[in-house]
This record gives C-alpha cells, sequence and structure tokens, in this order.
C-alpha cells in the first residue's frame, strides 16, 4: 500500500462530519446554557440542595460537551478561507448572519434584545477571516519604497513577523470588543492559519494555544482524520444547501431556545 493509499485511509472525516460534530456539540452547550439553566434560576427554591448538585453536574457535563463546537468552526473557517472561490462573498455572508444572529444571541443568553457586554460567535469568526485576508495580503504583495524611490520586497521571516502581528492587532480588538474567546480565539484561528495543510501539526498546536479550555480536546483528536473534501466522495463544488443551511440553523436554533424558555415560564408561573 503507498503512501497516499494510507492518507486515505486514516483521513475518513468529511467536513460535512467535522461541521455536524461542532454543530451538535454547540447545541448540547446552549440547550445547557440556555434552557437548563433558566428553567432552575425560575424554581431555585423549589429544588433541594442534593437535587441542586445533579443538576449542576449534568450542566457542567454539558457545557463539556460543548467546548467542542468552537475549535471545529475555527479550523472549518480557515479550511474555508483557503478553498472558497470568492472571498469576499464568504466574509459578507459572515458578517450578515452575524449581525442578524446578535439578537436571538441577546435574548437566548441574556434575556434582552441589546447587551454590549458579549457578542455572537460569528462576529469573531468574521474577524479571524479579515485577518487572514489581510496576512495573505501581506504574503504575496508587502512591499514598501525606499528614499531612493526604490521597492524593497521583505523576506520571508519579516513578512512571517507582519503576519503574526496582524493576529496580535485582531486578538486586542477581539478583546476589547469582548467577542466570543476574545484574543483566544482569534490565536486558535492564527494557528490554523500558518498551519494550513498540515491538520496533524494543527491540531498539536491548536490545543497547545487552547489548553486552557480542556474539554475542548475531542476537536483537536478529529481535526487530523479530516480529508479535505466537503462530503463523502465528493473532491469540490458547491453545495449550497451545505453552505446556507448552518447560517440559518444558528440564529434560528437561538430563537427556539428563548422561545421554548418562555414557554416553560409561562407553564410555571401558572
Amino acid at each position: 500500500m503507498n503512501k497516499n493509499a494510507v492518507q486515505t485511509k486514516y483521513r475518513f472525516l468529511t467536513g460535512n462530519v467535522l461541521k455536524g460534530a461542532a454543530v451538535v456539540s454547540m447545541v448540547i452547550d446552549h440547550i445547557a446554557a440556555v434552557v437548563l439553566k433558566g428553567c432552575v434560576n425560575m424554581r431555585l427554591s423549589f429544588y433541594t440542595a442534593a437535587q441542586l448538585e445533579r443538576l449542576n453536574a449534568v450542566y457542567m457535563g454539558m457545557r463539556h460537551i460543548g467546548r467542542t463546537a468552537f475549535p471545529l468552526f475555527a479550523f472549518l473557517l480557515a479550511e474555508g478561507f483557503f478553498h472558497t472561490k470568492n472571498r469576499k462573498r464568504y466574509g459578507m455572508r459572515l458578517l450578515c448572519f452575524a449581525v442578524l444572529s446578535e439578537i436571538p444571541y441577546n435574548l437566548a443568553f441574556h434575556g434582552q434584545i441589546w447587551y454590549g457586554a458579549a457578542q455572537n460567535t460569528l462576529f469573531a469568526l468574521f474577524l479571524g477571516l479579515l485577518l487572514m485576508a489581510a496576512a495573505e495580503r501581506i504574503r504575496d504583495g508587502c512591499v514598501w519604497k525606499g528614499r531612493n524611490g526604490r521597492l524593497y520586497v521583505p523576506t520571508d521571516g519579516v513578512r512571517i513577523l507582519l503576519q503574526g502581528l496582524v493576529f496580535v492587532a485582531g486578538g486586542g480588538l477581539a478583546y476589547v470588543c469582548r467577542l466570543d474567546y476574545t484574543y483566544k480565539g482569534i490565536a486558535l484561528i492564527a494557528v490554523f492559519y500558518f498551519f494550513f495543510g498540515y491538520h496533524a501539526l494543527a491540531a498539536f498546536a491548536g490545543f497547545c494555544v487552547f489548553s486552557w479550555n480542556f474539554w475542548s480536546f475531542p476537536a483537536f483528536l478529529m481535526i487530523p482524520f479530516y480529508n479535505g473534501r466537503r462530503s463523502a466522495g465528493q473532491r469540490g463544488g458547491r453545495n449550497v444547501r451545505s453552505v446556507w443551511g448552518f447560517y440559518l440553523f444558528y440564529p434560528l436554533h437561538l430563537l427556539a431556545l428563548y422561545g421554548l424558555v418562555l414557554l416553560l415560564q409561562i407553564a410555571m408561573a401558572g
């Protein structure tokens, strides 16, 4: 068996499988953070100390499962950045749904339409996309004019340094804007950008950067097995339902969870 055949055998996870795992993880996390927490807080005095302890164990278990989502989304963002045929359209889609999802996010997690202390995950992914685009401009066309009018092209080392500074600045912006995972999320996106095409190295470096969030480890165990395809038997092409499905699902599932909490409030009040 040749080397390519071995690699194909052990890289059996498609992009849709990784995205599906991320979505399931995210939903479990959000059910805990929105519905379970909300229901317990509605009738906090109703539960005994032992019941609260068991509910807290369930809650924490679901939140731990949810830590798998963001690293997979960040990895798929980097993959999408390098493979998309239209980065501008990719970015506009992310930005539009980030804006569209902000009110459902605020309602689900904070019970109000406007909440400035946190923004939904799509804004963090959008910023990551902008930073990768800026880093690519530096890599492909970073030149400056000297006093003598000559154009100077920096060395590869200088370009890598400038690219790194782009992500550092982006991490600071994420922190100031209170984006999801702040600078830590941007650092993870940077890792997937710099290690693009080296899935095992990207997973190892990503976990080192994200090790503060230990329960995210399932994501980094899956990434080395990614085979570079969107779905089984598909090497390329554009699947519109797959592209738009998650973007529509994100705000809709937040609204559904918020609606469920409202219904439970009405039921408990009655």
